[in-house]
């Protein structure tokens, strides 16, 4: 676990530093250090990184790769032309790594109302750490974040360009369309979450089916789990939404942007609670939780901006952090970090 607090520290402190030292928003630095820690990690981090490594553990040449018509094509794409020029899995993590870190920071660094907050969240809600995982669906995540400006705006779309640009990595971005609607129907939000609740309960047992149906790597998602993390990781965020629609109301938030992230959030959080009922996988639909709670990375902030409470941020800062080192050394076999054995040189 040492390794994630430390990198974590000094992400911290150097986008602290240069906040002060320069008066700028540190975004290259940040990148970079967390796209090579990513990077340099063993397949052996992650429950399903070897799966993602397999070709490049095997040695297989880029002519004799086949394309699998279970797995989405911008992923095979994408592993087809590294492997044209490396067999390395380092290459993989590293370009993957960037390209999803560089589409949050880019979000957050547009709206984000506290910088250094912000990507401390990211990091501390698993959001950064979600791929070493979930490769495919994190970069279908982060790439679905490019959609959200045109979400606040009302594009539609842009909005369904980049949520079918993601969709070539993980099919379960498509899912996300409809919540475009919610959030920009002109109904009080507590009615938008509430009818999204009701829709879920009718329609989630038949989502299921059909997401387990049409390919077999999704059988699992179908599968009864009593896996502590799941409901655990649903009751923290359900917890955390119950804390914001409150604050809302008290201190009476009306920016627009963020009464529609709330609104996405929220609804994405009531439309996965029947999933949890049934009981299902939470590496299956449950994953979906994901699409939705980045926005707090964004949310979190303004809302302790208005409420302006200097213990407030020091409670919360060690809440997330013991989050963090929870899900991270018991929910998602990211701990103890391995490093590629490519670099223990450096060592």
């Amino acid at each position: 676990m040492l390794p994630y607090l430390l990198m974590l520290g000094f992400v911290m402190f150097w986008i602290v530093l240069e906040k002060h030292a320069l008066n700028r928003t540190s975004f290259w630095l940040p990148l970079f250090v967390l796209t090579v820690f990513a990077g340099f990690r063993s397949d052996q981090v992650g429950t399903d990184t070897t799966n993602y490594t397999r070709n490049f553990n095997h040695q297989i040449n880029a002519e004799y790769f086949q394309f699998n018509d279970d797995i989405e094509i911008g992923y095979q794409l994408l592993e087809y032309a590294i492997l044209n020029f490396t067999s390395q899995y380092f290459w993989l993590l590293t370009i993957t790594s960037f390209v999803i870190v560089y589409c949050y920071l880019k979000i957050i660094k547009k709206y984000s109302v506290n910088y250094w907050f912000s990507v401390f969240l990211f990091i501390t809600l698993g959001v950064y750490t979600f791929s070493f995982n979930g490769l495919r669906q994190g970069m279908a995540m982060a790439i679905f974040t490019l959609a959200i400006p045109h979400l606040l705006e009302k594009r539609l779309i842009p909005y369904l360009l980049w949520c079918a640009i993601a969709s070539l990595f993980h099919v379960t971005a498509l899912f996300i369309i409809p919540f475009y609607f919610i959030v920009n129907l002109r109904i009080k939000p507590t009615y938008k979450v509430f009818a999204t609740f009701i829709g879920s309960l009718l329609v989630s047992g038949l989502l299921v089916s059909y997401i387990s149906s049409t390919n077999d790597r999704y059988e699992s998602y179908a599968s009864a789990s009593t896996e502590a993390g799941g409901f655990l990781t649903i009751g923290f965020y359900v917890a955390l939404m119950i804390l914001l629609l409150t604050a809302r109301y008290i201190y009476k938030i009306k920016d627009v942007a963020f009464q529609k992230l709330l609104t996405f959030y929220a609804s994405g959080v009531v439309f996965v609670i029947p999933l949890a009922i049934l009981g299902t996988n939470p590496s299956g639909p449950q994953r979906l939780l994901a699409y939705f709670t980045w926005a707090l990375v964004l949310i979190v902030p303004m809302v302790f901006k208005r409420i302006n409470n200097v213990y407030l941020y020091m409670l919360s800062i060690v809440v997330f952090l013991l989050y963090f080192i929870l899900t991270t050394s018991r929910f998602s076999d990211l701990s103890p970090y391995l490093l590629n054995p490519t670099f223990k040189v450096l060592l």
